[in-house]
This record gives C-alpha cells, sequence and structure tokens, in this order.
C-alpha cells in the first residue's frame, strides 16, 4: 500500500509513501457521507458509511474514461444486486459478458435476483467513482453493499462517499494501480 485516500466527515486527504512516511498530496475540504453517519457495524439499508481500511477496486463511469486505471463503462446492463437472498449479493452483474479480474464482478445470461441499483439509473453520481472494496471478499449477506466513492449528487450519500465532479477527476487521475490504493474512513 503506497497509495492512501484518508476520509472523515470534513476532509479527504490523497496521501502516498515518502521516505517510509506518509505524505500528503492533495486535500479537499467537501466530502458528503452516509445520511446516518459512520457505523463500524454497517447494515444493509442503514444510510451509514462504514469505517475502516479497505482497498480501493476498479473504476466506473457512463462515459469512457482516458485515466491510467482499470475502469469500467456502466451499460444498460449494470446492476449492483442489493438482494440479500441473491448468489450476487454484493456484486457487480452485467446482463450478457464482461470481462474483469475483480471477484465482485460477473455475468449472467438474465435477472435473478428482485433487488439492485441499475447503475445507468444514477447518471449524475455515477458519472465517474470507484468501488470501495467493502464487504467484497467472502460476502456476508445484510453487511452492506454497494459501497462506492462517487460524484456528489446531493448533501449525503446511502452509505457511500461522495465529492465533487472536479474533485473525482482528480482523485480517478492519481490512483495507481501498481501503488495498491486504500482508503481509510474514519470519524
Amino acid at each position: 500500500m503506497n497509495q492512501l485516500i484518508s476520509v472523515n466527515k470534513s476532509k479527504v486527504e490523497l496521501k502516498e509513501i515518502s521516505c517510509d512516511a506518509w505524505e500528503t498530496v492533495k486535500t479537499f475540504d467537501r466530502v458528503y457521507i452516509g445520511k446516518n453517519g459512520f457505523t463500524k457495524d454497517k447494515r444493509e439499508g442503514d444510510m451509514k458509511t462504514p469505517l475502516g481500511l479497505f482497498k480501493i477496486g476498479i473504476a466506473f463511469s457512463t462515459t469512457d474514461l482516458n485515466i491510467n486505471y482499470p475502469c469500467l463503462k456502466i451499460t444498460e446492463n449494470s446492476y449492483w444486486v442489493d438482494d440479500i437472498n441473491s448468489n450476487f449479493y454484493n456484486m457487480w452483474v452485467e446482463i450478457g459478458d464482461i470481462v474483469a479480474n475483480y471477484n465482485y464482478i460477473t455475468s449472467s445470461d438474465k435477472i435473478t435476483w428482485n433487488s439492485a441499483e441499475h447503475l445507468i439509473d444514477y447518471p449524475t453520481e455515477y458519472e465517474q467513482g470507484f468501488v470501495i472494496e467493502y464487504n467484497t471478499d467472502n460476502r456476508e449477506k445484510g453487511k452492506g453493499s454497494a459501497i462506492f466513492f462517487h460524484v456528489k449528487d446531493k448533501d449525503y450519500t446511502a452509505g457511500c462517499i461522495a465529492v465533487n465532479k472536479e474533485d473525482m477527476e482528480y482523485i480517478l487521475n492519481w490512483l495507481d494501480k501498481d501503488k495498491e490504493p486504500h482508503i481509510l474512513i474514519e470519524n
């Protein structure tokens, strides 16, 4: 881990390792979190942002981005499943084929769940963003799904983290997969 995004309720800091110490590269003073604040015990639908240290996953966008970081384009066939009874819980499912080397991204021939975010239906929020790898390894049903870092649409999120579009663009251009980026979410 040589890149770190540090988030609390008042700011976002981008940090890199320099001479064995974290050096702040950029600070953003506007950040939007879950409507009901932070939690150490995230639950599906609680409108809270999970606390902890997580890997930064694949970036996503509704348009083609020219960034040096793995990115998927959201299509009409892109869903993030939040149905706790589905085998696809807390996964990006593409109806049809998809090529991505992430354990939380898969494809299916048809919709087999009762509840999911149809990602294309969020054109402002999901115009650009990335997956926060919360509950993506050994997915625990009901522990929360679809935790993203995305573009601000309102003054709170359903549990994600959001910033202004210009800040999101800066962050996506800063991310470097080879530096194993992580995000630290703290009070």
